[in-house]
């Protein structure tokens, strides 16, 4: 034991912070550095032992390399001449989730014990990847930190005992916590591997929910028997007001089988998420030292009286909580909140007649395909403007962004907001998914505060700090390279660039920027991440300029045409053809390679404020001030069919789902529409 004041391998000893089976934890300071540091001494008895010893330093040198920010780092470590095993790790002044327990005895808030999981799960699979287990994964190992930049968030500590994947020594001698320990570990019958971790965080993600591990028991061999033999409990049976769904993730977690758990923890966080679409509408009230805010039901799936009225009539059920939790392989994006619940729609298809075009356009190809539009749901809950909507990769998830300062993240398949809005801080004027999925770009302000900030979007957290826009008058669009390692930043300037290019993983502005006047509304990366189109100028000026991202210089052919500014800016999935719109009233294409117009889509009464390709290339979305929004044939450039009229205010923004089934509009009357779209012919 160490006292206060003592020196230790150069550390002032400051307190005692805890004491566990194989040593100590003090608050030391380093005398040069003037830091303060965990400094972890290991029981005399483990440095005695030569094979303890050889393990401690195979392991500590695993762990040292570990960089992740919800992994605890080591600072320095034991050589081998030290007489002790000591680890200097960061200090966290925060205690650790089982002391949040303490004021919740009967559990943590959903979303915050989801949050706490969340992170682990990242740190896991991040440790998993480089070939090391944990092996003790329980509440006291994982610390928790009060950052101001992103809030309350975990950090997992002690892989002193960690061991590389490819270790096939089975554990004869359990060191980690029994109460969290994968039924494997107590057997000889198959080697340990990662999914062991993946049954203690689920073991941590039950006593976090309900306030105890999963098996309680009075004895050790009672607790080692119920890992291999006890079914595994219900979270609603100690936590009524829990969502239903986060007994199947439970389950799952902790099946006695690896085969059948969850293959990464991504994967039970993911289902967590899917989970809260399951919870009640009004849970039942219990003692707690603060009240928790409970989310309201879903709103009815409503139409305006352009279209028939529709509701959601069909109710969640057990059997769909099943159904939603049966594929464990949940893609680690996909935030799937409700799982399998569909909406029955009523409302008469919009048969559309390619025969029907507006001046300006050409006779219809009365071989192409065109597209049934069919008035799918209406999502409210903004209290202003939407004035962005983006479909994330891989479908799944639907974010708008609006005025009112929140970007909601929408559950596509179940037709409903995944969790409370983030809280932004700024009104949103425009939204954007990584390629990967894993972050959202928001961007907009007022008043001369205006900011780009990265979320997490697992965890629903700023990732890292607002990207600083410098002086300008606005922020109107972001757009991320193809590979996801620049977000273009087009803003409106006095004097200067207005393209701002930042590199993702640095946070700082990548290289030379791109000087493209006082003015940039839209921007979009080509499909091979070789040229970015922006925009360009105002009025009767306005032009796009096609930039080579690799060397930072315009093309020589600007393209121009439209009178007025050009606000949106889309590919097609082939690179070869480009949309633009324009506050001149009219949408254009364009031959990318031969900088040429095709012509232009006209019909829209006023400005065109935004424009979509359709996944397959052969659609044009586009939305106006007119409250419309129109479907338009590449080939021949003619309207398909009637304008979707069901808006109250402008179209600000129109976006494709990736697999082309569904059509997301977002308007300045505050809600989000979709549209089911198929094709005829």
């Amino acid at each position: 034991m160490l006292r206060s004041g003592q020196n230790f391998a150069g550390y002032s000893i400051e307190r005692m912070l805890g004491v566990g089976g194989m040593g100590a934890v003090y608050l030391a300071r380093h005398p040069r550095m003037n830091r303060r540091v965990a400094l972890k001494v290991l029981n005399d008895d483990l440095a005695a032992d030569p094979k303890a010893r050889l393990a401690f330093d195979r392991e500590s040198i695993l762990a040292v390399e570990l960089d992740h920010p919800n992994i605890i780092p080591i600072y320095d470590r034991s050589g081998p001449q030290d007489p002790a095993l000591w680890l200097a790790m960061r200090h966290i002044n925060g205690g650790d989730a089982s002391s949040l327990l303490t004021p919740w005895p009967e559990g943590l808030p959903v979303e915050q014990a989801i949050r706490l999981i969340t992170d682990a799960a990242h740190a896991l699979d991040y440790a998993h990847s480089k070939g090391v287990l944990h092996r003790d994964v329980k509440p006291a190992n994982l610390l928790i930190e009060q950052d101001p930049r992103v809030g309350e968030r975990a950090m997992l500590t002690d892989f002193g005992i960690a061991r590389t994947l490819d270790d096939t020594t089975t554990n004869s001698g359990v060191v980690a916590s029994l109460a969290y320990t994968a039924p494997e570990r107590f057997t000889d019958q198959r080697p340990t591997d990662h999914r062991a971790d993946i049954y203690s965080l689920g073991c941590t993600f039950y006593q976090l929910l309900t306030g105890q591990p999963p098996f309680p028991r009075t004895s050790q061999a009672a607790v080692i028997a119920a890992h291999l033999g006890q079914p595994v409990p219900l979270t609603t049976t100690r936590r009524p007001d829990l969502p239903r769904g986060l007994d199947s993730v439970i389950a799952t977690s902790l099946a006695k089988d690896p085969e059948q758990r969850y293959q990464t923890c991504a994967d039970l966080a993911d289902a967590a998420h899917r989970a809260l679409g399951y919870r009640r509408a009004a849970p039942p009230p219990r003692a707690t030292p603060a009240a928790e805010a409970v989310e309201k039901p879903a709103p009815a799936t409503t139409f305006t009286a352009a279209t028939p009225e529709v509701t959601n009539s069909r109710p969640v059920t057990a059997e769909a909580t099943a159904a939603a939790t049966a594929d464990r392989r949940i893609s680690r994006r996909s935030l799937l909140i409700g799982g399998a619940i569909t909406v029955p729609v009523t409302a008469a298809v919009i048969t559309a007649a390619v025969t029907q075009f507006d001046s300006g356009g050409g006779t219809a190809n009365s071989a192409a395909p065109s597209a049934a539009v069919t008035p799918d749901t209406v999502l409210t809950g903004h209290t202003d403007g939407v004035r962005a909507v983006a479909f994330s990769p891989e479908g799944a998830l639907l974010v708008s962004g609006s005025l009112d300062q929140t970007a909601q993240v929408w559950e596509v398949s179940a037709r409903r907001a995944g969790g409370a809005p983030i809280s932004t801080g700024h009104p949103v004027q425009t939204v954007a998914f990584s390629p990967d999925g894993s972050l959202l770009a928001t961007a907009g302000g007022a008043k001369g505060e205006w900011t780009t900030q990265l979320w997490d979007v697992l965890a629903r957290q700023p990732d890292g700090q607002p990207l600083n826009p410098g002086s300008c008058t606005g922020i109107e669009t972001t757009a991320f390279s193809p590979d996801g390692t620049l977000l273009a930043v087009g803003r409106r300037v006095g004097n200067g660039s207005a393209i701002q290019l930042w590199n993702t993983r640095t946070r700082q502005l990548d290289g030379q920027q791109l000087d493209s006047g006082n003015a940039t509304a839209a921007l979009a990366f080509s499909p091979d991440g070789t040229l970015l189109a922006a925009s360009q100028g105002t009025g009767i000026d306005s032009k796009v300029r096609l930039w080579n991202t690799a060397t930072r210089q315009p093309l020589a052919t600007d393209l121009t045409g439209h009178l007025g500014e050009v606000v949106s800016i889309a590919f097609s999935p082939d690179g070869a053809l480009l949309a633009t719109s324009s506050l001149d009233t009219t949408a254009r294409l364009w031959d990318v390679r031969a900088r040429q117009p095709i012509g232009p889509l006209t019909g829209h009464v006023g400005a065109v404020s935004t424009v979509a390709f359709s996944p397959d290339g052969r659609w044009v979305a586009t939305g106006g001030v007119d409250k419309t929004v129109r479907l338009w044939d590449v080939a021949s450039r003619n309207r398909i069919g009637q304008p979707l009229t069901a808006h109250t205010d402008r179209v600000t923004s129109v976006r494709f789902s990736p697999d082309g089934t569904l059509m997301a509009s977002g308007s300045q009357d505050g809600t989000v529409r979709l549209w089911r779209l198929s094709t005829t012919r």
